[in-house]
């Protein structure tokens, strides 16, 4: 498997999906907690637990989804 054979799959692989998704969440999350506490505070690591498990739901709906090109690999 060549490195673009790699870059292909994990394009088209729900890992990847999960990490779109996540890296939209986190940065949305971060942004909110600098405009209401002033600073990054990652001591609410909570909502950093909930933001990782709501980014897993498309990728896994994605892929329960048989209509879905993801879902029929």
């Amino acid at each position: 498997m060549t490195w673009n054979d790699f870059l292909n799959w994990f394009a088209d692989s729900p890992i990847a999906a999960f990490l779109r998704v996540l890296a939209a969440t986190v940065i949305t999350l971060a942004v909110a907690e600098f405009v209401q506490v002033g600073q990054f505070d990652l001591s609410k690591w909570q909502s950093w637990l909930i933001a990782a498990l709501a980014a897993a739901i498309p990728p896994i709906l994605r892929w329960l989804n048989p209509a879905d090109s993801l879902g029929n690999s």
